[in-house]
């Protein structure tokens, strides 16, 4: 991390430390730091996300905790990926997807 100082008027500075305040900034540093993000990386949300990927994960995020799959073993997680490769291998064996096999 880089330490920069600048100088800025003091009015500036006082409207400055009232945006803070109102919009729950810890310092002035963060309130920079944000104002930098938003200008260099413009349409990026505050979470760092493109609009578009954070929709997807807030989305996400309102499916049910029930629907979720919860590993407690290596075996368990070995399992479920055999079994989502034979499913992955018979969607593209429908679809003609697959690959040819020559004996010599």
């Amino acid at each position: 991390m880089t330490t920069v100082n600048i100088s800025i008027p003091d009015n500036m500075y006082n409207e400055a430390k009232k945006l803070l305040a109102k919009r729950g900034y810890a310092s002035l540093s963060e309130l920079v730091r944000d104002t930098l993000r938003k200008t260099i990386y413009p349409g990026v949300t505050e979470n760092g996300f493109t609009p578009e990927f954070e929709d997807m994960v807030l989305e996400a995020d309102k499916e049910p905790v029930d629907k979720s799959k919860v590993w407690k073993s290596e075996r368990d997680i070995d399992n479920y990926f055999k079994k989502l490769k034979k499913r992955t291998s018979a969607r593209f064996l429908a679809i003609g997807h697959h690959k040819k096999v020559y004996s010599k």
